[in-house]
């Protein structure tokens, strides 16, 4: 008997939990290594639950893996992938200044605030980086957020001209 067998039934297995959680999950990916538990706890080899689940025995070892310290708890969290990052961290670090620092008109693109689009054109033309989406997870992670004005556009006039009339311009 192997090692990681005589773990797994030091740790037993408990049907109903394994029930619940099945249930639970309607992702394909996480039930396919609940069944790879099951079927290994059930005395299948790791090379033939591979076979009937059409994955590959590593994945099988690593499912087991999961389960003994985290249980189906473990199995049940889900898959999370980091996106790749399209800027530098130097290049992040000098797209935060520009945001904080100025307003899109000074890089000759249209508006005095920053928008999602404001922001993807500066990226494109300054670094040559195309954000389909994403822009607000940047924003997150150079610890910015992001809100929309609420004031419609005349009272933004009058509050500016007031604005510039108090420091006498």
């Amino acid at each position: 008997m192997g090692y990681t067998r005589k773990k797994l039934e030091a740790k037993g297995f408990d049907e109903k939990e394994w029930q619940n959680y099945f249930h639970r999950n309607q992702q394909e990916y996480i039930r396919v290594k609940l069944r790879s538990v099951k079927r290994y706890w059930e005395g299948a080899s790791f090379a033939a639950v591979a076979r009937e689940l059409a994955i590959s025995q590593m994945s099988v070892r690593s499912y087991v893996n999961q389960y003994l310290p985290g249980g189906f708890k473990a199995l049940g969290k889900p898959t999370t992938r980091r996106q790749p990052k399209l800027l530098s961290d130097q290049q992040e670090q000098a797209f935060k200044q520009v945001l904080l620092t100025s307003c899109p008109e000074n890089h000759g693109l249209q508006g005095r605030i920053w928008t999602g689009n404001s922001m993807k054109q500066y990226l494109n033309q300054t670094y040559q980086v195309e954000y389909k989406g994403g822009i607000y997870d940047l924003l997150e992670r150079l610890n910015l957020s992001h809100q929309k004005a609420h004031a419609d556009p005349h009272q933004q006039k009058v509050f500016l001209e007031g604005f510039s009339d108090d420091f006498g311009e």
